[in-house]
């Protein structure tokens, strides 16, 4: 099969990997679609190893499934769940596994999340990665309807898709981010934006979403109203009133429901996920590089043909 893997210092297409079959409990998906963020891309990332098989958000469907799981999986269109908590044989998708940036996936059958067949294929894989982060950062860190959430970095990662999810709890958002990605982010509902945390002034937030490359609660504590939370992609929590912790120093338990909550949510039209880019597997043999510009306000979509 085709895959996108990791080299030394770019990515590269194979046409030569090997399709694993699914052992006991796991399923077989051909994938349909993957994203791929600027970190995957840029390499910016610890525990991506060579040779390790890319992509973190994967839909696809199961074609074929191990002992133990139910015939009538068959057909199911689903999105993978990349792995959040350590656990045993876990870790993230396309860094500490091999990932859906292939034709084929093998993925735990707990993992694969069923969707409706209705949803559009270049919106799943980000329901997959950048939502599903997004989501889970929002509920370690307690957001409620009207209060104040700060996101760091909403210009990066899964920083647009925190704003959109935050708006949708009826939030009040302020954002932190680079002046190219401004209006965009007043579109999904910022309420104010800002180039720099210096530029905020005084204000108290509930909740700060920090979703840069290097997280650092230190130099944003302060902004902390006096019951707040300090939430960072990586897992790192930190309160005003405790010291700080990681939420992946434990298995994930918002699995399955973060996945099928952010889905539901798309088909009752809560949400409106939109790949900043679209692009074909077999167009990135050539140049895998272009596919990706600087400023540019989330993941690119791959679609995989038949």
């Amino acid at each position: 099969m085709r895959a996108l893997v990791r080299t030394t210092d770019a990515l590269e297409v194979r046409e030569d990997c090997p399709v694993r079959r699914p052992r006991a409990g796991e399923v077989l998906v051909k994938v349909m679609a993957f994203s791929l963020s600027q970190q995957e891309l840029n390499g910016d990332f610890t525990g991506g190893d060579k040779g390790r098989i890319v992509g973190s958000g994967v839909a696809g469907k199961i074609v074929s499934v191990g002992e133990d799981v139910p015939a009538w999986r068959l057909g199911d269109i689903v999105i993978i769940d990349p792995g959040l908590g350590r656990r045993e044989g876990g870790g993230l998708l396309g860094i500490d596994r091999d990932g859906g940036a292939a034709d084929y996936l093998v993925a735990s059958a707990v993992d694969a999340c069923a969707v409706a067949a209705g949803l559009a294929t270049n919106i799943l894989p980000l329901l997959a990665s950048h939502y599903s982060l997004a989501e889970r950062v929002l509920t370690w860190g307690r957001l409620y309807s009207s209060e104040i959430v700060l996101i760091i970095g909403a210009d990066y990662g899964a920083g647009p898709a925190a704003v959109e999810l935050a708006v949708a709890r009826h939030a009040h958002v302020y954002a932190v981010a680079g002046q190219w990605a401004h209006s965009s982010l007043a579109e999904l509902g910022a309420k104010r934006i800002e180039k720099s945390l210096a530029e905020l002034g005084q204000f108290k937030a509930n909740v700060i979403a920090d979703f840069r490359i290097e997280c650092a609660w230190p130099d944003c504590f302060g902004l902390l109203g006096d019951d707040g939370t300090y939430v960072s992609a990586k897992g790192d929590i930190a309160r005003t009133f405790a010291p700080p912790v990681s939420v992946l120093d434990e298995p994930d338990i918002f699995t399955m429901e973060t996945l099928e909550h952010l889905a539901r949510m798309t088909e009752n039209g809560k949400l409106a996920p939109k790949p900043a880019k679209v692009v074909t597997f077999g167009s990135m043999k050539h140049n895998v590089t272009g596919i990706f510009s600087e400023q540019q306000l989330g993941p690119t979509v791959v679609t995989v043909s038949e």
